[in-house]
């Protein structure tokens, strides 16, 4: 019984000296285990977690021109002052122009640093091949609908799809004529871009104009288009052609019914009693002149027309003088311009002497160019 007892001393106490070495070497191991009262920290005790690491990406370069980095994915915010009223972006007021430059300049930048764009901006070029005919059965579809002028760019839209031309928003306060809403701030880029690509022969095509013309731009080129239709001034002759082949016409057929005269060069002209006009001829251009004469009831009155397209508008100059005895009465002035020159009484820029004068001599000195005298 006794050496039973011994044993199981000897046993625990070989126990005990074997647990006390074990939890050495835990402590050894695990220093955390008696600073947390023999418990693990949590973060070791749950399974590892796989940790992802991203390679740093280079840094992006800022083109100058540009706000922002050159990140495909970043979409520049437009800013309060961009916003027209309830939050309408502003349209740009200018041409489409200045944004393709701009847009030539990113690029520029891109390819001397080694950045490419995947789309690049090129300037429109027309191709012949790909012209077709239009016919607008309504032509009016092209003109303001407001002020009823040809549309050109900027054509402003509301949000009810009316358009406008840029003069009538701004005449209309920038509310809509058809619906009152707000009108001016968004462009119709769809409309500039048919008005701006339908192309039209100017009127005097048949006499040699072929000049092709944007639509909006026919009017203002007709006005000084230099085939514009002429007719010959004698009343007898029905001929009508450019200027051109008019000064050729009555240089072969009606020589003998003008007075040959040289710019620059002061000439006596005869008028006879009852003469209301006298027709001019410049030797080396042919240009047509006329004298017009009449006799109203303040006095005698007279001035000088020109046949010609409206480009000769203020292309020439002339001096008027009548000399009586020891009289002389002289006027400055260029000479009014048609196509189609009838007999009248002068009425606009005109010289008047007395009517009682009988005798008198007309000295007449046209050049190009009105110029101080």
């Amino acid at each position: 019984m006794a050496d039973r007892s011994q044993n199981m001393v000897r046993r625990v106490q070989a126990s005990a000296s074997m647990a006390s070495a074990g939890g050495g070497q835990d402590e050894a191991e695990n220093p955390m285990v008696n600073r947390f009262d023999n418990r693990l920290p949590r973060f070791s005790q749950s399974a590892p977690q796989q940790q992802m690491f991203q390679p740093s990406r280079a840094p992006h370069r800022v083109c100058p021109s540009c706000t922002v980095e050159e990140d495909e994915n970043v979409i520049p915010l437009e800013s309060d002052s961009d916003l027209g009223s309830g939050g309408t972006p502003m349209e740009d007021v200018d041409d489409d122009v200045w944004i393709e430059d701009d847009l030539g300049q990113h690029q520029n930048y891109h390819s001397d640093s080694g950045y490419s764009s995947s789309s690049p901006v090129s300037s429109p070029i027309r191709d012949p091949s790909r012209e077709i005919p239009v016919v607008f059965t309504d032509p009016d579809v092209l003109d303001c609908p407001i002020c009823l002028e040809s549309l050109r760019s900027p054509i402003y839209q509301c949000e009810n799809g009316h358009i406008a031309c840029s003069c009538c928003c701004s005449k209309s306060n920038h509310k809509c004529p058809s619906c009152c809403l707000p009108i001016g701030f968004n462009r119709c880029r769809a409309m500039e871009k048919l008005v701006n690509s339908i192309t039209v022969d100017c009127e005097n095509k048949k006499y040699g104009c072929t000049e092709p013309l944007i639509y909006h731009m026919k009017a203002q080129h007709e006005q000084v288009c230099s085939h514009t239709l002429c007719f010959c001034p004698l009343s007898s002759c029905g001929f009508t052609g450019s200027y051109t082949n008019l000064y050729v016409h009555f240089r072969t057929h009606h020589s003998s019914s003008a007075t040959p005269f040289t710019f620059n060069t002061t000439f006596n002209i005869n008028v006879k009693r009852g003469q209301k006009y006298v027709i001019l001829q410049e030797q080396n251009e042919r240009v047509i002149f006329i004298l017009n004469h009449d006799i109203q009831g303040h006095g005698r009155v007279f001035n000088v027309d020109c046949v010609g397209p409206n480009e000769f508008r203020a292309a020439f100059g002339y001096k008027l003088s009548v000399r009586c005895s020891e009289t002389c009465f002289s006027m400055k002035s260029v000479p009014e311009v048609s196509g189609k020159w009838e007999q009248h009484t002068p009425n606009n820029n005109y010289l008047t002497i007395p009517s009682e004068i009988l005798r008198f001599t007309i000295e007449l000195r046209i050049k190009r160019g009105f110029q101080v005298w």
